[in-house]
């Protein structure tokens, strides 16, 4: 017979628990943050690879001796990591290695815009926004010029500073690169200052834990290493991406991504049954594709269109799709189980880096 003195005993024991540990990750941040001092300090990166590796194997080793599921320690020590680093970069965010200078925005007034004008101010710098109406962008003085224009505006932007023979550095922050190629080619000619970067991250983003910035180099190293030394203080991961092939790559990571999300919602739309109705009864899968459909519509549709139109890789990424629906179409139509079977075995294995 359920007693309900004995629930609540057994609630109030849980609610005693959970306070403790809260009160060990209050502990535990403390301590990360202690240690962010330390890295700063010794001028070391906030975000170490292999002793979070360490710290997540010390978990699940500990978690199979408590008979407990490995995955799930893993999935807690994970956030745990994530706020510490978190934790860490907001005591150097607002710092700069390196002597704070003059930094001018080409499009400070947009959303990335102001995104890295209030980064860089935190950091710091002198930040000078330059928008539509605020005179000619290559007359500033400031030794670092970055471009967070629409993408459709780079390539004059960069043949005007190349032009007027501008002395600093300019980079743009474009999501997409291969429009850009000519203007730059031409730019570097001329002896201009310029280097390339593609933060994969919205204007949203808090700080830079977890976050990546794509560095393309176009031929001026010491253009590319005065920009990149603007993160050097955040715990953001830089990947090099060589220019020519940031597109190809681009078209899958976010091209064929917002791809596969637009059309899930229009499909939807398109259809008869109302959301509430689908929502009630929507599987885990479901809310998920939901929630990253959400994300996606809610951003900009101009410089969304514009990652589809402008990418050169775009028909062939949309050829292969309509190849590979046709394909997996015709399993299911024809009953053939043992294709669809391999080709989810093949696809996890791929999913899985095997």
């Amino acid at each position: 017979m359920l007693r309900m003195d004995d629930v609540e005993r057994l609630r109030d024991r849980i609610s005693e628990i959970d306070g403790g540990i809260l009160r060990l990750v209050a502990e535990r941040l403390e301590v990360a943050r202690a240690i962010g001092k330390q890295k700063r300090a010794a001028g070391v990166p906030l975000r170490d690879y292999d002793m979070e590796r360490r710290v997540l194997d010390r978990a699940a080793d500990t978690a199979a001796g408590l008979d407990l599921p490995s995955d799930m320690a893993r999935l807690l020590m994970q956030g745990l990591i994530t706020a510490s680093r978190a934790e860490q970069e907001r005591l150097s965010y607002a710092t700069y290695s390196g002597d704070a200078g003059h930094i001018a925005i080409v499009g400070g007034r947009g959303k990335m815009g102001r995104w890295l004008a209030d980064f860089l101010q935190n950091q710091g710098h002198r930040v000078t926004v330059i928008d539509r109406g605020d005179g000619t962008p290559w007359e500033t003085d400031a030794p670092i010029v970055l471009l967070a224009t629409p993408p459709e505006a780079v390539p004059d932007l960069v043949d005007g500073f190349a032009s007027a023979l501008f002395s600093g550095v300019v980079c743009d922050i474009s999501s997409l690169k291969g429009h850009l190629a000519e203007p730059i080619r031409r730019a570097v000619a001329s002896g201009l200052a310029v280097t390339s970067i593609h933060p994969m991250f919205g204007p949203s983003t808090r700080t830079l834990s977890d976050k990546v910035v794509c560095v393309c180099d176009c031929g001026r190293p010491d253009a590319t290493a005065k920009v990149v030394d603007l993160f050097a203080a955040t715990a953001a991961t830089l990947v090099p991406l060589s220019f020519e092939g940031h597109d190809r790559v681009i078209a899958h990571v976010l091209g064929m991504s917002h791809l596969i999300n637009l059309l899930f919602a229009k499909v939807l739309a398109a259809g008869t049954e109302r959301f509430g109705d689908l929502n009630r009864v929507g599987s885990t899968t479901f809310h998920a594709q939901v929630d990253t459909a959400r994300t996606v519509l809610g951003e900009d549709p101009d410089l969304y269109f514009a990652i589809q139109r402008l990418n050169q890789f775009t028909p062939e990424l949309y050829e292969t799709v309509r190849r590979e629906f046709d394909e997996l179409a015709t399993w299911v139509t024809t009953g053939d189980r043992d294709r669809f079977a391999e080709m989810m075995e093949v696809s996890r294995r791929w999913l899985m880096g095997s």
